[in-house]
């Protein structure tokens, strides 16, 4: 969650329409009092930076000499941008809409390297493509690098970090080196576009500790947001992937108790089971397994334009939350993972057949690298599939499986017949 700090209050008047329209009001908005000096805003700018909310910066260029003054005085993560115009307010509101989407994926996708570890920086010294639909993540451990190899003839090392782009175009970088470009796009053969044989030693323990405290932070920021919701009784949803493992583990500082539900496709991604009753009993929370079935003898597989699956998934989800009083759904969704989820507010009321059931996003802004790192210095384990070179989990039917995880599931003996049988159609 972020503040966004203006220097005077008719700026913040602009930035709070913003706010309202595309953020459902749920960003913070702060002005300095309008003062043009260092010493006129310095009590204001304590104020805004006591808030848990990671801090944007928002000035006109006759406002230059201001930011620079801020700048030296405050550290932790936080982005300072001047804009073109003398005031913020003067700034078209589309305009500084793309601004703040811009800054708020420069958090996410910031990078820098020193050494054998990689930092979060959204000032991003690395220099990668800073796209508002992009993610960001870990390719982490000797499975990854093996069936890299095996598959496609290429070596990340043990650790390299992956920009993912739109249509799942990936690039892989060592250290400070591009040594890769790998199209995953659907319905498409794996392609290797490049590929350099330049790896760096890169150490995810040392990765871990130079993040902390940045990852302390957005904590305390997701924390903050979460406690709005503390009258409610916590419902995580709850696959077993990373973002519902890492959503989890927040809400689990936040609410004394904390309900998970597990609903298990027929399809389910294997070896979750283990995971998910192994980390439940770590975090103390409630678990609420729900088996769904899954009659592809009478609908067919899963298609994007025919996805009956979700449609009885979300179903049983909402079956066992009528069971819940005063429930709030805590979701993992990212902004990373689609234009679509991107575009949606932190809060979301939605309309079910139980009645209507407020979501809630506390790691909305944050990157897959980011969730990686939050679940391992949590003392926690991935799901053992990310270990194999899963980007994310679903059910090993789904129709948005690039040909990278349907060969992926083959290689390791997972891929289910009825998938063999349309891999070998063609179909």
């Amino acid at each position: 969650m972020f503040n966004i700090i203006v220097r005077a209050r008719k700026d913040a008047k602009a930035i709070q329409y913003i706010n309202e329209r595309n953020y459902g009001g749920y960003l913070r908005v702060s002005s300095l009092g309008g003062g043009r000096r260092f010493e006129e805003v310095e009590d204001h700018l304590h104020d805004a930076l006591s808030d848990p909310y990671i801090p944007i910066f928002l000035f006109g260029e006759k406002e230059k000499e201001l930011a620079e003054e801020i700048a030296s005085e405050i550290k932790g993560p936080y982005f300072i941008r001047v804009l073109r115009t003398k005031r913020v307010r003067n700034m078209r509101v589309d305009e500084l809409y793309s601004h703040i989407e811009e800054i708020k994926a420069r958090f996410r996708l910031g990078i820098a390297w020193d050494v054998n570890y990689y930092k979060f920086t959204p000032n991003n010294p690395l220099g990668l493509e800073i796209n508002p639909d992009y993610d960001l993540y870990f390719a982490i451990g000797e499975g990854f690098r093996r069936n890299m190899i095996e598959l496609l003839g290429v070596d990340p090392g043990d650790i390299s970090l992956v920009l993912r782009k739109t249509m799942n175009m990936e690039e892989y970088y060592s250290g400070p080196n591009k040594i890769a470009e790998i199209s995953k796009v659907l319905g498409q053969p794996t392609e290797v576009r490049w590929r350099i044989p330049a790896l760096e030693e890169v150490s995810l323990r040392e990765t871990i500790k130079a993040n902390k405290r940045y990852m302390e932070a957005f904590e305390r920021a997701s924390i903050s947001f979460l406690r709005d919701f503390a009258d409610k009784t916590a419902v995580v949803p709850w696959s077993g992937g990373k973002d519902s493992t890492a959503t989890l583990i927040l809400a689990s500082k936040v609410f004394d108790e904390v309900t998970a539900i597990y609903v298990k496709m027929e399809y389910e991604m294997p070896l979750t089971d283990e995971y998910v009753e192994e980390i439940s009993k770590k975090l103390g929370i409630n678990l609420v397994k729900v088996e769904v079935p899954m009659p592809i003898h009478k609908y067919g597989l899963p298609t994007h334009a025919n996805r009956w699956c979700t449609k009885m998934k979300v179903e049983a989800l909402y079956n066992a939350v009528k069971e819940i009083e005063n429930p709030i759904l805590i979701v993992g969704d990212r902004d990373a993972e689609s234009a679509r989820r991107r575009l949606k507010p932190p809060v979301v009321t939605r309309k079910t057949p139980i009645g209507e059931i407020t979501e809630v996003m506390p790691i909305k802004f944050w990157s897959g690298a980011m969730v990686q790192l939050y679940i391992l210095m949590n003392g926690f384990e991935l799901h053992p599939l990310y270990y194999q070179g899963f980007y994310r989990l679903g059910c090993t039917v789904c129709p948005s499986l690039a040909q990278w995880e349907i060969d992926l599931l083959d290689k390791l003996g997972y891929l289910p017949k009825v998938m063999k049988e349309r891999k070998i159609n063609g179909a």
